[in-house]
């Protein structure tokens, strides 16, 4: 969806979004307990992922000028899109290394460390 109640897009969507602190995102009046620090919060009341758009990435642009998949869209306010003080939730893909790692096993000739991630990446926080 574009906006809530709105029709579904028929192209790729894609829009810059404010990371929210998690010390912020976090607050009861906020998202609360339901935002861990296993998640990144991005969005704002005026652009935010809307229903629909769980899976996509949160990429933020590393030190070394490339893109990274820094999350995941996990979840947005059931009462809609761009909901004050509820921005989008993704998962922190860097919480995860050791588990993707895991169970990719050797299928991949990718090194996914997590010391190797954190170096090349900003963080979007």
């Amino acid at each position: 969806l574009t906006h809530t109640g709105g029709p579904q897009a028929t192209t790729l969507q894609q829009a810059l979004l404010p990371v929210v602190e998690h010390s912020v995102c976090s607050k009861n009046d906020w998202w609360g307990s339901s935002a861990k620090t296993t998640m990144v919060c991005a969005g704002g009341e005026s652009k935010s992922a809307c229903h629909g758009d769980s899976g996509g990435p949160l990429n933020c642009k590393g030190r070394d000028g490339r893109w990274y998949v820094e999350g995941v869209t996990s979840f947005v306010d059931g009462r809609g899109c761009n909901t004050p003080r509820r921005p989008t939730v993704f998962t922190r893909v860097a919480s995860f290394i050791p588990w993707i790692s895991e169970v990719r096993g050797n299928h991949m000739n990718v090194t996914l460390q997590e010391d190797i991630y954190s170096k090349y990446t900003v963080g979007c926080l």
